[in-house]
């Protein structure tokens, strides 16, 4: 499952002025993955949650106020992204992810024909210790 959390810092506004550079470069990318967008350290100054960000909604993304230090909203944010993540994943056209889960898939099957012939190898092993101490 993918998402992307875009974070900024509520103490340094540089890093809310950056968010649609990032955001701009991940859909170079990743034009449909779900992001969510979270200002940071609330804890410093509660009174910021009274500020409107217009960012998140001029690009239709969900916004939290989260503090990792008190733990304020990151669950709930967590929570909402592995929802995001889901629905993503069942409804997912974008093509970086068909590729993903094709070298996914592709791992599992080389994992299992590995896991199968250490298999056969270790009982063909076993049948000629059987035979020889026969």
């Amino acid at each position: 499952m993918y998402w992307i959390f875009q974070v900024f810092d509520t103490t340094r506004k540089v890093t809310y002025k950056n968010l649609p550079n990032w955001l701009k470069e991940l859909r170079e990318y990743r034009p449909e993955i779900p992001c969510l967008c979270c200002g940071n350290k609330i804890d410093v100054d509660y009174s910021i949650t009274k500020k409107a960000f217009t960012f998140p909604k001029k690009h239709g993304m969900p916004f939290y106020f989260v503090s990792a230090s008190d733990g304020t909203n990151v669950v709930k944010l967590f929570k909402d992204a592995i929802r995001a993540a889901v629905a993503y994943k069942n409804n997912s056209t974008d093509f970086m992810d068909e590729i993903m889960r094709e070298l996914e898939n592709f791992e599992l099957e080389t994992d299992n024909t590995t896991t199968v012939s250490e298999s056969a190898l270790n009982s063909a092993e076993d049948k000629k210790e059987t035979d020889s101490s026969s």
